[in-house]
């Protein structure tokens, strides 16, 4: 059955293209099909034969080269060093990978070619080499994940195991429901009346989709630390998917360890999102091995997950199964991170998992997305939807952050700012651009040295290379003066532990902003170490602190505290100056996510909590219910919910 739905498609293609094109063949890859092509110029020339062919049968479409049409790596190599040394560029600058499996050449330059320029460079090597390029910039350098990203699509044997990957995955997809039925449940594996471990299970008769799988950070107990997908009968082979929301740890972090215990299905996320997660998962190993403890998985796990990965752009629809579509929407929670909608049984019911997201602007990123023209089920999260979770206007909160910042430099101070390196990391930095360059004198902060430590200087590696998913207000900076938030003069990068004591020891005013956010290990607490003592200090909160971790701790008053330093337990006395800044969050509060459900409400059924404190669960909850008139409660730990 799986091969005659391919043949019929095939059938139409090759009638459709027959006099225009030379098609050679037609297979799945992965939720797409793809076409196979001797002269895949002709479609490149002319991008509207794919356009059409994909709206007509409302299927992702691949322009595929044949491989023996392809010039051999090292001449086509040559070639492409031709191309783009004609257009300005040295070989310095070029850098280039190939994914055989794919026929693609992605091909790094330090800017953005022209529109009509970058349309004929591509028909020029399309021409000449029959490799189909992928264009992006990284303005400044290329982070270190890309070469574990491309090793291994490209490891020995890779293009084979790699065709048989995507073959595998899209015949499981395209095939012909066996028990179809309007019978659909959830369940919540973690994230559920807690922050951490974030894991929903999908289930229809014909499919098993996991909705993000990752770690309880700062967990006390083991049973407590993981999703519990051990409670389930269930077979990791007998997913059908998991769809990653966003890169950050508590979502992401244990989709290795699926693979390392024998789930080999796809996991789906956008772009930016790969970069980030393989960049927070190695440094989660790194992290755990310095500790003294054994990873729960290894960098081989990662790169099985790499070679798993389908990615997909915002407003892409995707079938990830018989019965169920996949779109991305921008979730404005941090780079890449996405509102996933899942459209089930030809639209019969359709659901919105928000993961993580702000409804509102950012200096980052433009709001989340809400135009939804379907979704009978909503699953919201609620890290901030208790009744007094009301952040002040975003002006406010950073006028208050100038004002603190001010006076910590005005007596010489250092102010040490936790954060992840994804998502606040960014924000700060794009805040503090933009209050040092302020015309206003009452938001205007002096130009001093701002130190970024841990893995912060690559995720801003990766954000400048994705500048389409960022801000209105930050892609204009690059366009209308070339300006760079996230390297500037001011912005030091400590890459040696040696750069960070001279950092502690320096003299004079500065701020440092390092991770982790949470105060659970990392360089941070080098710092902490040696600032906490001096009352001219400040140690500045902008992300959340989630129950049970040291920032947490901190926050709510304690100022005496055990740290590991060399092996031995050392207790240190906090006598610098703490703050909280709660504006500068990724997450929507709870009037923002009042507004978002308010948007919805008209097409809702159903919402289910999740994500948060258990008095914020429950409080959110209450308050849909009784303002809009909707069936709204939180999601409870292996509670299955049978939807309607």
């Amino acid at each position: 059955m799986i091969k005659n739905n391919l043949h019929k498609v095939s059938i139409e293609i090759l009638h459709k293209l027959s006099q225009t094109t030379e098609v050679t063949r037609i297979t799945y890859e992965g939720p797409a099909i793809a076409i196979y092509t001797k002269s895949p110029e002709v479609f490149i020339e002319n991008p509207v034969l794919i356009s059409e062919l994909a709206t007509k049968f409302k299927k992702r479409l691949l322009l595929r080269s044949e491989p023996d049409v392809r010039l051999d790596i090292n001449n086509a190599i040559d070639i492409l060093y031709e191309i783009l040394e004609a257009k300005g560029f040295s070989r310095s600058e070029i850098h280039i990978f190939f994914d055989s499996i794919r026929g693609e050449v992605h091909i790094f330059l330090p800017k953005y070619l022209p529109g009509d320029i970058l349309r004929k460079v591509t028909i020029d090597i399309v021409k000449r080499t029959k490799w189909i390029p992928k264009f992006r910039a990284y303005y400044y350098e290329i982070p270190h994940v890309y070469k574990m990203i491309y090793s291994a699509l490209v490891m020995k044997g890779g293009e084979r195991v790699s065709q048989r990957i995507l073959s595998n995955i899209g015949e499981r997809i395209f095939r012909s429901p066996i028990n179809p039925s309007q019978d659909i449940r959830i369940v919540g594996l973690g994230g559920v009346q807690e922050v951490g471990r974030s894991a929903i299970l999908v289930e229809t008769s014909e499919s098993k989709i996991l909705l993000d799988f990752g770690v309880k950070v700062g967990s006390q107990r083991r049973s407590e630390y993981m999703p519990r997908i051990d409670a389930l009968d269930l077979i990791l082979n007998d997913l059908d998917a998991v769809i990653l929301s966003h890169a950050h740890l508590d979502h992401s972090g244990l989709i290795p360890l699926l693979y390392k215990f024998g789930y080999r299905g796809p996991v789906y996320m956008t772009e930016p999102t790969l970069p980030l997660t393989v960049l927070l998962l190695k440094d989660f190993i790194d992290i755990a091995e310095k500790s003294g403890f054994t990873p729960l998985y290894n960098d081989n796990d990662i790169r099985e997950m790499i070679k798993h990965t389908i990615i997909l752009r915002y407003n892409q629809v995707t079938d990830i199964s018989p019965d169920i579509k996949l779109t991305f929407s921008n979730a404005g929670h941090i780079l890449g991170s996405a509102l996933t909608h899942l459209h089930i049984v030809e639209g019969i019911y359709n659901i919105l998992y928000t993961g993580d997201f702000k409804f509102g602007r950012t200096r980052l990123l433009e709001p989340a997305y809400h135009e939804f023209s379907r979704v009978e089920s909503l699953i919201i999260e609620s890290t901030y939807g208790a009744r007094n979770d009301i952040l002040p206007p975003r002006r406010e909160v950073e006028r208050f952050f100038a004002v603190e910042v001010k006076k910590v430099l005005d007596r010489k101070g250092k102010i040490l700012i936790p954060t992840p390196a994804v998502g606040r990391a960014q924000e700060m930095l794009a805040v503090i651009h933009s209050l040092i360059n302020s015309k206003d004198e009452e938001y205007r902060i002096p130009v001093v040295p701002v130190y970024i430590d841990g893995m912060i200087d690559d995720a801003n590696k990766i954000h400048i290379m994705y500048l389409e998913y960022l801000s209105n207000a930050i892609r204009g900076l690059f366009r209308e003066s070339g300006e760079n938030p996230f390297k500037t003069d001011y912005i030091v990068s400590v890459d040696r532990p040696s750069r960070r004591d001279e950092v502690i020891n320096e003299r004079g005013p500065a701020i440092i902003l390092s991770t982790s956010g949470m105060l659970q290990g990392g360089p941070v607490i080098e710092y902490l170490k040696h600032l906490a003592g001096d009352p001219n200090n400040s140690l500045m909160f902008v992300s959340y602190q989630a129950e049970g971790t040291l920032g947490r701790r901190i926050v709510d008053g304690e100022r005496s505290i055990d740290i590991i330093d060399n092996g031995r337990i050392v207790t240190i006395h906090i006598d610098m100056n703490v703050k909280k800044f709660d504006g500068f969050t990724g997450h929507s509060d709870r009037r923002q996510l009042l507004g978002f459900v308010s948007r919805l409400k008209h097409l809702l059924k159903n919402v289910y909590i999740v994500h948060g404190e258990p008095t914020k669960m429950k409080s959110l909850s209450t308050t849909i219910a009784s303002f809009f008139k909707l069936p709204a409660e939180p999601l409870n730990l292996l509670e299955t919910i049978y939807l309607k």
